[in-house]
């Protein structure tokens, strides 16, 4: 009973905390739209109405925003920044693309860009794990390293010939379907990512992997004293997040777009808005679809705001100060911890 009463005290705190982070967002945002001479309550009324009016387009731009979102807890429950979400998205697209053109086979364009993005979260580890090379820096150096070949890859050998700022499209065959009638329907993309959110919580609340995972994110001098190498744990869980992220590019492409711009401005920041949502979900993976939703509606009702004259930067502001709000007490807290950690390792 006592546990139970805990736990609610836990969850109560957290919505308090949310309701009230949520609500200083706003009341920045409004203060700047009033700053710059835009009708603040006009701005929110369209934004709401616009974003979150279409289910269909809204599960399914959060379906990449789930996928980076896991790809940043699950490292990051194991004490780990994996800021590389980003090039894992984006080779996890390339691949599953290429795969898919060539084969028609949707499992093996998701088993594609899977791997992909596995092989480069690997590296990150491995330079982490057995080189003390920081996951921060080597992610955002392979960040680059795989935009620019992405980028080189579709303008040179997956370009569409009668849309050259384009690559070619998936095949019908290979194509995820939405589930639904005309009037409404859900990607089943959407669906994947939703049922992963549920087995990545198994994992680390049901599984000996997952408590190794989140004991050594918690104190790896606990972990070494019950002989839990904590450099195989960073590796593990290094991959499982490229694999995600890599997943969610692939989800995104085959169930999505079905295509790729060779400039890659349609995968461009999916990645790192992956991170904030993982910090709104803090880390929990069962609530990480209900964040990925809410930003994905304020995107999708950013676009629409600027019927009102407002420059896309400023709608973009304004998202960027709400998720601010909203992620940045847990982010305090876990920044702490994080180098607590790292502190005591370097004592060891």
């Amino acid at each position: 009973m006592r546990v139970r009463t805990e736990l609610l005290w836990e969850v109560v705190e957290v919505v308090f905390e949310l309701a009230l982070s949520l609500f200083l967002g706003f009341v920045v945002g409004v203060v700047v739209l009033q700053l710059l001479g835009v009708d603040p309550f006009e701005y929110f009324r369209i934004l709401v109405l616009t974003g979150f009016s279409d289910i269909g387009d809204l599960l399914s731009k959060a379906t990449p925003l789930i996928a980076t979102g896991l790809a940043f807890a699950l490292p990051a429950l194991a004490g780990l920044f994996n800021i590389g979400g980003e090039g894992q998205l984006f080779i996890g697209a390339l691949a599953s693309l290429a795969v898919a053109y060539f084969s028609s086979n949707p499992l093996l364009a998701l088993i594609a860009g899977t791997a992909a993005g596995t092989g480069l979260g690997l590296i990150v580890g491995i330079l982490r794990a057995y080189r003390d090379v920081n996951e921060v820096v080597s992610s955002i150096m392979l960040n680059w390293i795989v935009y620019y070949m992405t980028c080189f890859v579709l303008t040179v050998y997956l370009y569409n010939p009668i849309y050259p700022q384009n690559s070619v499209e998936v095949p019908p065959s290979a194509r995820l379907a939405w589930i639904g009638s005309e009037e409404w329907s859900v990607p089943s993309c959407f669906i994947v990512a939703v049922l992963i959110c549920i087995a990545m919580h198994l994992l680390l609340y049901r599984t000996p992997l997952g408590y190794t995972i989140r004991l050594v994110g918690y104190s790896i001098r606990s972990a070494k004293y019950v002989g839990i190498d904590h450099r195989k744990v960073w590796l593990y869980s290094m991959a499982l997040g490229g694999a995600l992220a890599g997943l969610g590019g692939a989800l995104y492409v085959l169930g999505v777009v079905y295509y790729v711009d060779t400039s890659v401005h349609m995968l461009e920041g999916l990645g790192f808005t992956g991170i904030g949502v993982a910090l709104i979900a803090r880390l929990q993976p069962l609530a990480i679809p209900i964040a990925a939703i809410f930003i994905s509606g304020l995107m999708i009702g950013s676009s629409y705001v600027q019927v009102m004259g407002v420059p896309p930067e400023l709608a973009q502001l304004v998202i960027g100060i709400i998720i601010v709000a909203l992620s940045a007490p847990y982010a305090y807290r876990y920044l702490l911890s994080v180098i607590r950690t790292r502190t005591r390792l370097g004592k060891l």
